[in-house]
């Protein structure tokens, strides 16, 4: 797994991840694996070319989540889902974060209880909902720039951070640190039942 190089900067809001180059890795590889793009890491490394050698040491910037999530679009709601007919709003986040290699919790109560937590959320952030006025019942990926993405009644959808709605069932944000497990997950599934609004 690669190291995290840095905290999220303040202009780009982008981090990046330091990769130790193992055999097989492509840079066609490596930006698929981490949600980016070939020219986004030959520009990070001050590459000319596609040839990278084994043992090297690369920046990988951090991953593109408008284009991780641009495929699931418009997937319907479906309690419990996963991918195969539909998505429950942390079914579509361990989607997202298993593109990355990532294993997170299965509800997004667990995911809360487990993940750090940070103050001003950053592309990838998870952000929190109780929409039953209770403990945590919902989740989405935070986008950037006052957005973020999640499975509602009316499917995976990019809604406003502080629309009304939002805002007062707002109950935080966390990080997910990369190379998370998920070993402390939870199996109960989010106390509310129904999809947000």
């Amino acid at each position: 797994m690669p190291r995290l190089l840095g905290l999220w900067l303040i202009l780009g809001l982008a981090f990046a991840w330091e990769y130790r180059v193992k055999p097989g890795d492509t840079l066609f590889s490596l930006a698929r694996r981490y949600g980016t793009t070939v020219e986004a890491i030959q520009r990070a490394n001050g590459l000319k070319g596609d040839l990278i050698r084994v043992g090297e040491v690369l920046t990988i910037p951090g991953p593109d989540f408008e284009a991780l999530v641009s495929p699931y679009l418009g997937t319907p709601y479906r309690y419990g889902g996963t991918g195969e007919g539909g998505f429950d709003c942390s079914g579509l986040v361990l989607r997202v974060y298993q593109r990355l290699g990532v294993r997170l919790p299965r509800t997004s109560r667990a995911m809360f209880e487990s993940l750090p937590p940070v103050s001003e959320p950053g592309p990838g952030d998870l952000v929190f909902f109780s929409f039953s006025g209770e403990a945590v019942d919902h989740v989405g990926i935070y986008l950037g720039g006052g957005r973020f993405v999640h499975a509602s009644d009316r499917g995976v959808v990019v809604e406003p951070l502080d629309a009304p709605w939002y805002r007062r069932a707002f109950r935080g944000a966390r990080r997910v640190p990369l190379g998370y497990d998920g070993a402390n997950e939870r199996a109960q599934d989010h106390p509310a039942g129904a999809a947000p609004r």
